[in-house]
């Protein structure tokens, strides 16, 4: 038989005031609750989403001096790089290999043109056979102007004679001793004597001036066939090919001992005492290129700086060709084709209010911004202005001080405000 468990049993007093205490303090741990969690309750009521403030990049709006540039890339080339081209066809020997220093005026190749000296050859001797013809003229002239002289000096005597005669005859006639046909034939042979003595000193004159201008025909010849010998000795020793600069030698664009044709390119020469810099800019930026703008260059870990040389009038591969001319400086060693970056400066700005740059200029094309406030960001419309690789200028829409994000909002662009969680 089963005894019943009344032994068992105890009686509990209840506690009224410990029920009390229990109470209160339940309510006041939900009243904590409630506050705490009411602003998120109120965003999840309103729709704002929520986003973990590490995924994002903000940065402060400042003032400051803002540069508008652009970075590109090229490589170095030698400001000075003359190519070398053979003067005759001939034979070339290569007498420099490339690699090696040369001097200002250093043979560096030779031609060998049998043809061009026998051409030289001909020339001369032609130029000889005219000097010795020009040498005979001269006697020949020579021997023709004593004749005319003589004849000058016969008519001269004539006319002395006839002069006499004629004295004779006028006193003779005077007396009356000869008739007057005697005297009148004797100033008739008086006159035609000095018309004699005249021609004859005309004929003098006249020869002087023909044997003058047949002298300086044959002078004309001789100097001419002496330029042609004189150009052809200058290709002649222009067959030694010489540096034009102090440098190095580039590449060979000739074998060695081959038959060359006239003005073929034989090889290069590398001016080393000045560099330029080749860059390709994008053709958006054509328009705010301009010659002189300041050029910073990167040059294997090392810093240069150059002004705009040159820009090229032409757009290829939407790429314009920009020389540079660069500030070498010697405790640097740079190298032909040497690869680079470059920043060109194309306006410098002071006291701008302006951000770093990100990618929220291509999410809202520059037009909004998301303003950070404590834990929350709210999207307010903005206004850019100049541009440079790092910053963009802002002139309108925020303040020195702002924190803004920076990063991509196409996750969260839709809305116009957004909790940033941490």
């Amino acid at each position: 038989m089963i005894n019943e468990p009344s032994g068992q049993d105890q009686v509990i007093q209840s506690s009224t005031k410990k029920s009390k205490h229990k109470v209160a303090i339940t309510v006041l741990a939900c009243a904590l609750l409630g506050w705490f969690s009411l602003p998120t309750l109120s965003q999840w009521a309103g729709g704002v989403p929520s986003y973990e403030g590490s995924s994002m990049m903000s940065s402060k709006v400042f003032k400051g001096t803002l540069v508008r540039d652009i970075a590109v890339s090229g490589k170095l080339v030698a400001a000075n790089a003359p190519t070398l081209y053979s003067t005759e066809s001939g034979q070339i020997t290569l007498t420099a290999k490339p690699g090696d220093k040369v001097s200002e005026n250093d043979i560096v190749a030779t031609l060998a043109s049998p043809e061009l000296t026998a051409t030289i050859a001909q020339e001369r001797s032609k130029l000889a056979r005219l000097k010795i013809e020009a040498s005979r003229g001269e006697l020949i002239d020579s021997e023709a102007q004593l004749d005319l002289e003589r004849s000058l000096d016969t008519a001269q005597v004539r006319l002395n004679a006839s002069t006499r005669e004629l004295e004779r005859a006028q006193v003779s006639f005077e007396k009356q001793v000869i008739s007057q046909l005697d005297f009148v034939t004797t100033k008739d042979a008086k006159l035609e004597a000095e018309l004699f003595y005249k021609h004859a000193k005309k004929r003098v004159e006249l020869a002087k001036k023909r044997l003058s201008f047949e002298n300086q025909t044959r002078q004309f010849s001789v100097k001419s066939q002496q330029l042609v010998v004189d150009e052809l000795t200058r290709r002649q020793g222009e067959l030694a090919i010489r540096a034009p600069v102090a440098g190095i030698v580039g590449n060979w664009l000739v074998q060695q001992k081959e038959r060359v044709a006239t003005s073929q390119a034989i090889m290069t020469i590398v001016d080393l005492s000045q560099y330029e810099a080749e860059l390709n800019v994008p053709e958006f930026y054509a328009d705010d290129l301009g010659l002189g703008l300041q050029v910073s260059l990167k040059i294997a870990g090392n810093t240069l700086t150059g002004q705009v040389s040159s820009i090229s009038p032409e757009v290829k591969g939407s790429q314009v060709m920009v020389r540079v001319s660069v500030d070498v400086n010697n405790d640097i060693k740079l190298r032909q084709n040497q690869r680079l970056n470059a920043r060109i400066e194309f306006e410098k700005k002071d006291n701008v209010l302006m951000v770093k740059r990100g990618d929220f200029l291509k999410s809202t094309a520059g037009k909004a911004a998301f303003v950070i406030n404590s834990d929350s960001a709210t999207m307010q419309p903005i206004s850019i202005g100049s541009q440079s690789v790092e910053f963009v200028e802002i002139t309108s829409g925020l303040n020195a001080g702002d924190d803004i994000i920076i990063s991509d909002y196409t996750d969260f662009e839709a809305n116009q405000q957004i909790r940033i969680t941490q």
